[in-house]
């Protein structure tokens, strides 16, 4: 998201800075936590990348010409000095953690704190970062209504700014042929209890349709091996890139994405952008904002042999599944990389 709005500003004439830790987390294992070795194994991978790249890792985006020379890119310790903030007109932050890093160095004032899920889910001591968001003096956005709602309770209707899907995907919107013939089902699985559920669905699909093709996109440590256990001799694929992951959806037509939390879950959408129709629960992320349900998705809402019928009745219905890839590319429209900086600063009211 950081690269999307930065190659979006100095697209306008803006000059943009992005600050890198590669020590980060220092707040919450060391400030809160007390634990300075937890902190440390946690900026391993930070420290090994920029080690062996020194490159932030979407610089490519922001190599095209009349954008190279308004972007600088700025690797830091733990966060920037009051020296390298001091000509800024603002400053956008995206965790409690720098919230409380600059406060004391960057007028808060022109601080804009996009919130993209409460991290006391994750770290705990809610009590203290609804106290830091109750008395932030900058400008709150979150990334859709359900993270809106999580912080209902401290933070009053603050403007709900939607993540920008990878150009990538956005690019084939008009591009993909809706009648083309594709694999059935692309499985994203994240987590070990979401994607027990999601099993139950396709193994239902598959009972009903038994040469329904499948493939498990495994994202993140130890998931290839229990989607193994699962569904034996089914490809596997990790570790993709931008372009191989919009290939991926361009050949399946269902992304089965039954994930029960999200701050937003971008997978869907750039799916939808691609014409492979998202199954998923309506009530997670952003799905409120994109998803309907026999139009463009096939919402979880019910026991896996109902909602394996519905995927079913899509996949055996050529017409239908065409008519519903057509529909796709009109859901991802708030979603576009190319006004998303704009976006966040009209929003603040900076512009």
């Amino acid at each position: 998201m950081t690269a999307l709005a930065a190659l979006d500003l100095a697209r306008r004439g803006h000059r943009v800075t992005i600050f890198i830790p590669f020590l980060p987390y220092y707040y919450y294992h060391v400030a809160l936590g007390r634990r300075p070795a937890s902190w440390l194994r946690a900026c391993l991978p930070h420290l090994r990348d920029w080690l062996r790249h020194r490159r932030f890792s979407f610089q490519e985006l922001l190599d095209e010409e009349g954008v190279r020379g308004r972007v600088s890119i700025r690797f830091v310790p733990r966060r920037a000095s009051k020296r390298q903030l001091k000509r800024l007109d603002c400053l956008i932050i995206h965790s409690i953690a720098q919230v409380v890093e600059y406060r004391r160095s960057f007028p808060q004032e022109r601080q804009v704190y996009l919130l993209h899920h409460p991290e006391e889910w994750a770290h705990g001591h809610a009590e203290t970062f609804i106290e830091l968001r109750n008395a932030f003096a900058g400008k709150i956005l979150v990334i859709s209504p359900f993270t809106a709602r999580q912080v209902a309770g401290h933070v009053s209707n603050p403007p709900v700014i939607p993540n920008a899907i990878a150009p990538a995907a956005w690019s084939q919107r008009q591009a993909f042929d809706p009648g083309a013939n594709r694999r059935d089902i692309l499985f994203f699985w994240k987590d070990f209890n979401s994607a027990a559920q999601g099993s139950e669905i396709v193994k239902a699909l598959m009972q009903m349709r038994p040469g329904t093709t499948l493939t498990i996109w495994a994202r993140g440590r130890g998931y290839k091996a229990a989607a193994q256990e699962h569904f034996p001799g089914v490809k596997i694929v990790q570790e993709l890139n931008e372009q191989e992951l919009v290939n991926l959806y361009l050949e399946h037509s269902l992304l089965m994405f039954p994930s029960t939390y999200e701050g937003f879950g971008m997978p869907p959408i750039e799916a939808l952008a691609c014409g492979c129709l998202p199954v998923l629960r309506p009530e997670v992320g952003a799905a409120e904002l994109y998803a309907r349900d026999g139009e463009n998705s096939v919402h979880i809402d019910g026991d896996p042999a109902s909602i394996a019928r519905k995927m079913a009745e899509i996949l055996d219905n050529p017409g239908t599944l065409k008519a519903m890839r057509t529909a796709a590319p009109e859901s991802v429209e708030p979603f576009n990389p190319n006004e998303y900086g704009q976006r966040l600063l009209e929003a603040a009211s900076i512009l």
